[in-house]
C-alpha cells in the first residue's frame, strides 16, 4: 500500500488520508498493541527474554559471589 505525501507539508493528501493506519484512535489498546497477533507475540516474547535474561544474570552474580571450596 503506497501513501501520497505533499510535496511541500509532507502531509497526507486525497482519500488514503482518511485510510491510513491510525494507531492513536481511543479503542482502549495500548499503542504498541494496536495490530493484534503479531504485535502481542512480539511483545510477549521480548518480556519473557527480559524476564529470562535478568533471572540468569542473578543467578550468575549469586553464584560469582560465593566463594570456591578449597580442597
Amino acid at each position: 500500500m503506497y501513501y501520497k505525501f505533499s510535496g511541500f507539508t509532507q502531509r497526507l493528501v486525497g482519500a488514503t488520508a482518511s485510510a491510513a493506519y491510525n494507531p492513536q484512535k481511543p479503542d482502549g489498546l495500548p499503542v504498541h498493541l494496536k495490530r493484534g497477533v503479531p504485535d502481542r507475540l512480539l511483545y510477549r516474547t521480548t518480556m519473557a527474554l527480559t524476564i529470562g535474561g535478568t533471572i540468569y544474570c542473578l543467578v550468575a552474580l549469586y553464584m560469582a559471589s560465593q566463594p570456591r571450596n578449597q580442597k
